[in-house]
C-alpha cells in the first residue's frame, strides 16, 4: 500500500471519528427548556437532556425537574438563572451558573419566590452567581446535597483569605462582588443540610423567619460561616466552619440552638470570632469545638434585649488567642466547658462587671491553668478558680501584647495579680472541674500558625544577645 493510500485512509478515519462525535453529542441546542417547563402538566417530571442552556428559566407549576448528567443552566451574567415560583417543585441534577454579579434585586443561581412552598432542591451545583440560592418568604423548603462555589470580593470588608490582589493569592475581578451562599429571607421551617459552600460572603444567612435548621453544612473561605439576624427558633447543628473571617454570628432575635459544630481557624485581626452573640436572647451553645480562633466566643448584650441568658455547656474552647470575650452587658451561664490552653482564657471588653455565672447547679468548668487540687478525687477542685481579669484586659485592649502573653514576664504578672485579686473578679468558678468532659479536640483541625509566644521569645532573646554583645565590647582608651 503506497503512501497516498495511507494518507487517504487516515483522512477517512478522521472524518468518520468526527462524525461519530457529532452524533454522540446531545442535541441540547435544539431543546427549548422554558417551553418544556411551560408545557409540563402539574405533578409531572421534566427531564432536561445533557447540554448547556443559556437564559433565565422559570418554573411556574408544581413539577419535578431532573437534569441528566452534564446539564448546565447558564444565566450568562443576567438576572437570576432559575426561579421557582410555584409550590411543590422538586429540582435535582443541574449545574446552575452565571447570574448577574451585582446586588440589585439579589440575583441568584436559584431563587425560590414567595409561594414556592415545599420546594425540594437537592443534588445540585451552583457556581459563579451573586447569591447561590435564595428563599424568599416561602415555607417548608428543603435544600440538601448542594455544592455552592462563589467568586469575587466582599464589598466593604477586609477579607483575609481572598483579597483582590496579593502574593500567592488569586486575582479576582474587582467588579465581581460576593453574595451569600444561601440566603433565607423571612422563611419558615427551611432545612439546609449536607451542603458544601466556598468563597461566598456568608455561607448561610438567615434574615427574619422562624424554625429554620442548618445541619451538616461545611463553609470555608467566606466572611461569616452562618449569620443569623432577627430570626427565631433557629438550629445550627453539626456544621463545619473553618477558615472564614468568623464562624457563627448571632445578632438580635433568638432563641438559637448551636449544637455539636466544629468552628476553627477564624483568625481575622478585625473579626476572627468563633461565635459572636450580639443582642440575641435564648442562645444555647452546647457540645461545640471552638478552636484556633482569634476570639472563640464574643458575648455582648446577650439576654438583655429579650429572651433567656446565653447558656454554654460542654463546649471545648481550646488554643484560641482569647477564649471568651465578655462585655459588662453580657448575661451568660457557663458549665461543663473545657477551657484548654487559650492564650487568655477570659477577657473583659469595656469597663464594669459582667453578669456571667461560672457554676451552674454545682457544675463548674475545666480550666487548663487551674492550680488547685482535688483531694476527694470526685472530679471537682477543692479551691475556686478565680481570675481578676486585669492582665487579660490589657491583652484585649492591645492585641500586640498577645505575642508576649505566654512568656515568663506575663506569667509572673498574672501570678502577682491573682494574689491580690479584687473582691469581684472577672471569673469566679466555685466548682472547677479537674477532668475534661467536653468534646475531644482533633489535633489535625488546628492550624499551622506558630505559637503566639514565639515572636515574644525571639524578641527577648534578640534583646538579650544585643545587651550581651554590648557588655563584652572592649572600651576604647582615650
Amino acid at each position: 500500500m503506497g503512501r497516498a493510500d495511507v494518507v487517504a485512509r487516515l483522512l477517512v478515519g478522521a472524518l468518520l471519528a468526527g462524525a461519530a462525535l457529532v452524533d454522540a453529542a446531545p442535541a441540547a441546542a435544539s431543546v427549548d427548556v422554558q417551553a418544556l417547563l411551560n408545557a409540563a402538566a402539574p405533578g409531572s417530571t421534566v427531564t432536561i437532556p445533557a447540554g448547556t442552556y443559556t437564559g433565565n428559566f422559570v418554573i411556574a407549576r408544581p413539577i419535578t425537574v431532573v437534569g441528566e448528567p452534564g446539564t448546565v443552566l447558564d444565566g450568562d451574567g443576567h438576572g437570576s438563572v432559575l426561579t421557582v415560583a410555584a409550590p411543590d417543585v422538586d429540582v435535582s441534577g443541574l449545574l446552575v451558573r452565571g447570574s448577574d454579579r451585582f446586588p440589585v434585586g439579589a440575583p441568584s443561581g436559584i431563587i425560590v419566590k414567595r409561594g414556592g412552598h415545599r420546594a425540594h432542591l437537592h443534588d445540585l451545583e451552583v457556581q459563579d452567581s451573586y447569591m447561590g440560592i435564595t428563599v424568599q418568604r416561602a415555607r417548608d423548603v428543603v435544600i440538601e446535597r448542594v455544592r455552592i462555589e462563589g467568586s469575587g470580593i466582599i464589598s466593604g470588608e477586609l477579607h483575609a483569605v481572598n483579597t483582590v490582589t496579593g502574593e500567592g493569592q488569586e486575582d479576582v475581578e474587582p467588579t465581581k462582588l460576593r453574595g451569600d451562599g444561601i440566603w433565607l429571607f423571612d422563611s419558615e421551617r427551611t432545612i439546609v443540610r449536607e451542603t458544601t459552600i466556598d468563597t461566598v460572603r456568608d455561607g448561610v444567612q438567615l434574615t427574619y423567619g422562624t424554625g429554620c435548621v442548618v445541619e451538616d453544612v461545611r463553609v470555608s473561605d467566606s466572611r461569616y460561616g452562618l449569620h443569623d439576624m432577627y430570626a427565631a427558633d433557629v438550629t445550627f447543628r453539626r456544621n463545619d466552619l473553618s477558615g472564614n473571617l468568623s464562624g457563627i454570628v448571632l445578632m438580635y432575635g433568638g432563641p438559637v440552638l448551636v449544637e455539636a459544630n466544629t468552628i476553627t481557624e477564624n483568625g481575622s485581626p478585625s473579626t476572627g470570632f468563633g461565635v459572636l452573640v450580639k443582642d440575641a436572647g435564648g442562645v444555647d451553645l452546647r457540645d461545640n469545638v471552638i478552636a484556633d480562633n482569634r476570639v472563640a466566643v464574643h458575648i455582648d448584650d446577650a439576654g438583655r434585649t429579650g429572651g433567656e441568658p446565653a447558656r454554654l455547656e460542654r463546649n471545648t474552647i481550646a488554643v484560641n488567642q482569647i477564649g471568651v470575650l465578655l462585655f459588662p452587658s453580657a448575661d451568660a451561664h457557663f458549665s461543663d466547658n473545657g477551657f484548654v490552653e487559650n492564650t487568655t482564657q477570659v477577657a473583659l471588653g469595656g469597663t464594669g462587671h459582667t453578669q456571667a455565672v461560672w457554676t451552674v447547679d454545682g457544675v463548674g468548668n475545666y480550666w487548663s491553668d487551674y492550680t488547685g487540687f482535688d483531694e476527694a478525687g470526685d472530679g471537682t477542685g477543692d479551691l475556686a478558680y478565680s481570675k481578676s481579669g486585669r492582665t487579660s484586659q490589657l491583652i484585649a485592649d492591645d492585641p500586640m501584647l498577645l505575642a508576649l502573653a505566654s512568656g515568663p514576664a506575663f506569667r509572673l504578672l498574672t501570678a502577682v495579680e491573682e494574689r491580690w485579686a479584687p473582691a469581684e473578679p472577672l471569673v469566679l468558678d466555685d466548682a472547677p472541674l479537674t477532668h475534661l468532659s467536653s468534646p475531644p479536640l482533633a489535633a489535625e483541625r488546628i492550624g499551622s500558625r506558630p505559637p503566639l509566644w514565639l515572636p515574644g521569645l525571639a524578641l527577648t532573646l534578640g534583646c538579650g544577645w544585643l545587651l550581651f554583645r554590648a557588655r563584652r565590647r572592649p572600651r576604647r582608651v582615650a
